[in-house]
């Protein structure tokens, strides 16, 4: 973002009524009056995050038919000035003086220029890097002994007092707080002051300022003992104040040019030769060659750390994460993560080659310092929500705050965003209006549901799914249809044009470990079509689908871990949305169908006009030619990317209404997710609480809820009542379920086929009692029988656990079972409370 930009952030309102002449009325977080186009109440300035964030529904957004916009914007086009000049009325208000032309190196924060052709330069996180220039570009590298002072040509010039500090910072504000003096300073750090030369200094006075720690002070001293040894004659040692932090120097003075001066004065000791013994004259002349150690390598390569005997790094070249085992260290591999030259520089062997071995330890003490390698630092493709701001990952390109730049550039971020292949994702588009929006919505709800709110759920689904990477819960959907319903139409026609390519399409028989491997670290939906599990073999391996799901969910520090064949194991971060596919669903944990909205087709006979269905086919159709191209779907992932922060907040929104609604937290971040997603297709604007509550309470949820609120304790125990048992007898053989055997022992029914005592038995032999006067089912917590009924679910082994989770369940002590030996020891079951 620009630099101005941000100095301006907080000062909108300000700069706005300064500048452009906007009242203090259109200044406010309430709707009314826009300043551009003179609506009278769709306009309001919110200012989120002292952006200076404001929204009109009729004039907002970068087509200027409705939308959000920036204090910039809103200044650009109020004056009628171009961004350029809109800069400098900015800079003239604020008081900012004209900055320097872009530093010759890529990402450096500031440059000092020590000859013309070598240069040192900062970048963030207090990273300095010597660079060379070779007649085309600077590359990374230290110019060879004896180097030259900064600011060396102004001391050859003149004869005025030379002070010098450690590091080109504290020069910067040493020139400022003692503008008489010429302020001066050596490269490549503290040690580094025998390889420079300093015989341009004989004939000045020299005052030193050391930092204030022990390899500071000790420096100087020697650097004093240097400069006498030359002919220095005048030379003075400036002593740190006391009390301050280790480390301290000019550059964290708040002094005055006035009192840095007084201080000087004051704090001062004339610097004399030491005697001969004290070793002094054992100060070496400067060495023909760099020391590897100040040649930084981060142009070419960042250091993520190291896990085991394993090395991580990310080479600027290719963007991608690359493993190296300690064994792998070699040449050939280590040419892949910067080029030879800069090895021949880095680790010299002094024989015009390159000490591979020592390039390695180098490498090693770089990762140590890095730390562990975390994966979950790794972000792939989609869209990220990365400190408060948007980052959409396209492959090859990153774009934040509006801004597009090369993935393997340097980008200020914790995370690790991995060079990828390229997706095209939103192109060259503009985003959505709200009206056009629409028709996603509008669309979706043409389709034959069983319950209409289907339809909106599909639209807020397919609006979200390309920035699911940047929602904190994500939610699947479930499309279930009888063959002719219209289940192709929808994602071949709607669902797959309107994502483009920010979603991964897969079918039939794809496993878990494939849909795994393929994301790796990318947020992208997974739309996968005839998801049957007829088979046994089919349906362990969709189990295994649904749990991936189930944890790609919720935004979490939890991780899957997966073994692998090197013995090493494998995390992952899954943050998908599902959308599945298939005639029937195959949901069976409450888990996973409070995660999945299951939304149902009608049968086309369900119109039993055939020129009325007829008619309702060709109007859809035409519709989805009409509307549903690949141009319009990259325009909605442009505007959903664009209102991220308020799709977030619209998230919280509905959440919280759709749980105090329906009573559940649960269905209030599925379903309130959706409803923020579907919302986003027709307001760019936050909803009001009361707008949500009248959305959710126009729709009938009730089916959904259904769906979702079967706990995995009440699906236990119904499996256990629905589960058929054969009843023999001596001339004939009977089925009864176990809640119809439990009914006839209560005398609840009359079973002229079955007598009680038969009922009692068959319950009996598969760990059931029934005590008609207490009123409650006695389970017992090691049948045999009862394992058998629930052989092949998920709760053969713990269904004690889960049958005492029931409400009206409890211990219930050790109980005789017909067809069992000895008393067991049972669960408690309230027959009224089942």
């Amino acid at each position: 973002m620009n630099k101005t930009i941000d100095l301006a952030q907080g000062r909108w309102p300000l700069i706005l009524g300064a500048i452009a002449g906007v009242s203090a009325e259109q200044l406010t977080d309430k709707h009314g009056p826009c300043p551009l186009c003179g609506g009278k109440d769709r306009y309001r300035f919110d200012d989120k995050d002292g952006s200076g964030s404001w929204f009109c529904n009729k004039c907002g957004g970068k087509d200027h038919n409705g939308g959000a916009g920036a204090g910039m914007d809103l200044l650009m086009r109020k004056m009628n000035l171009e961004f350029k000049d809109a800069i400098v009325e900015v800079e003239r208000f604020l008081g900012i003086e004209k900055k320097p032309a872009e530093p010759p190196v890529k990402g450096a924060e500031n440059v000092w220029y020590y000859s013309d052709n070598f240069l040192v330069a900062r970048f963030p996180g207090k990273r300095y890097r010597p660079f060379l220039y070779d007649g085309r570009v600077w590359k990374p590298g230290v110019i060879n002994a004896p180097r030259p002072l900064l600011n060396h040509a102004k001391i050859k010039a003149c004869s005025k007092t030379v002070i010098i500090t450690e590091g080109e910072k504290a020069c910067d504000a040493a020139s400022k707080l003692f503008p008489d003096f010429i302020a001066t300073t050596w490269s490549s750090g503290c040690k580094a002051f025998r390889k420079t030369d300093f015989s341009i200094l004989v004939g000045h006075t020299v005052l030193l300022w050391p930092d204030a720690d022990a390899p500071g002070l000790q420096a100087m001293d020697q650097v004093a003992q240097m400069l006498l040894k030359l002919g220095v004659q005048k030379i003075a040692i400036i002593d740190p104040p006391d009390n301050v932090p280790a480390g301290w120097d000019l550059a964290d003075a708040s002094w005055t040019p006035e009192e840095a001066l007084e201080y000087a004065r004051s704090h001062k000791k004339i610097a004399e030769p030491l005697p001969a013994e004290a070793g002094q004259q054992s100060i070496p002349d400067p060495p023909s060659e760099p020391e590897p150690s100040e040649i930084e390598s981060g142009s070419y390569f960042t250091s993520l750390g190291f896990d085991a005997d394993a090395y991580f790094y990310q080479p600027h070249g290719t963007g991608q994460v690359t493993r190296l085992s300690r064994p792998a260290h070699t040449s050939t591999n280590l040419v892949s993560l910067a080029p030879l030259e800069f090895w021949e520089a880095w680790a010299p062997n002094g024989k015009g080659a390159v000490d591979w071995v020592r390039a390695a330890s180098m490498l090693f003490q770089l990762g140590a310092d890095q730390g562990v390698y975390d994966p979950l630092r790794i972000r792939g493709r989609g869209a990220w929500w990365d400190k408060g701001r948007t980052v959409l990952h396209l492959g090859d390109r990153l774009i934040a705050d509006d801004k597009i730049q090369p993935v393997n550039e340097l980008f200020e971020s914790r995370y690790i965003y991995q060079r990828l292949s390229k997706l095209e994702g939103h192109g060259t588009t503009s985003p959505l209006s709200d009206a056009e929006a629409f028709h996603t919505l509008s669309i979706a709800e043409q389709f034959l549901w069983e319950n209409p709110t289907s339809g909106m759920l599909l639209a807020g689904w397919v609006a979200l799914a390309p920035i699911c990477g940047a929602l904190q819960w994500r939610p699947h959907i479930w499309l279930t249809a009888a063959a002719g319903s219209g289940k192709s139409a929808i994602l071949d026609r709607f669902v797959h044009p309107l994502l483009s390519d920010m979603g991964l399409f897969v079918v039939g028989n794809t496993t878990e470990a494939g849909i795994r491997q393929s994301l790796r670290s990318d947020a992208m939906p997974i739309i996968f079509d005839e998801a049957e599990s007829n088979e046994r073999a089919d349906q362990l391996r969709m189990q295994n689908i649904l749990s991936l799901a189930r944890v790609a969910s919720s935004e979490s520090q939890a991780t899957a871990i997966k073994g692998s064949s090197t013995g090493e194991a494998n995390r992952f971060h899954v943050r998908s949305m599902f959308m599945m596919s298939s005639i029937s669903t195959h949901l069976k944990q409450g888990a996973d169908r409070s995660r999945f909205a299951q939304l149902t087709l009608k049968n086309p006979a369900s119109i039993q006009d055939e020129s009325e269905r007829s008619k309702h086919w060709e109007d859809l159709d035409k519709m989805l030619d009409t509307h549903i191209t690949r141009e319009y779907g990259r325009a909605l992932i442009n505007r959903t990317v664009q209102l991220i922060p308020v799709i977030r907040e619209n998230n919280k929104i509905f959440s919280r209404a759709f749980a105090d609604i329906h009573g559940s937290q649960r269905q209030g971040d599925q379903y309130g997710t959706l409803l923020a997603g579907a919302w986003s297709l027709q307001s760019s604007e936050v909803i009001s609480e009361a707008d949500a509550i009248a959305i959710i309470k126009a729709n009938n949820f009730d089916d959904f809820a259904e769906q979702t609120e079967v706990s995995d304790e009440d699906k236990c125990l119904q499996h256990i009542l629905q589960h058929q048992l054969r009843i023999e007898g001596d001339s004939r053989t009977l089925t009864r379920s176990v809640g119809e055997l439990i009914e006839v022992v209560m005398g609840k029914v009359n079973d002229f086929d079955l007598d009680k005592g038969e009922a009692v038995r068959a319950l009996g032999r598969h760990g059931l009692k029934v005590e008609s006067d207490e009123r409650c089912l006695y389970v017992s917590n090691s049948s045999k029988g009862l394992s058998a009924i629930l052989a092949d679910t998920s709760w053969a082994n713990c269904y004690t656990t889960m049958l005492r989770r029931l409400k009206g369940s409890s211990v219930g002590g050790g109980r005789h079972f017909s067809g069992i030996g000895k008393p067991s020891r049972t669960t408690k079951i309230e027959i009224d409370k089942i």
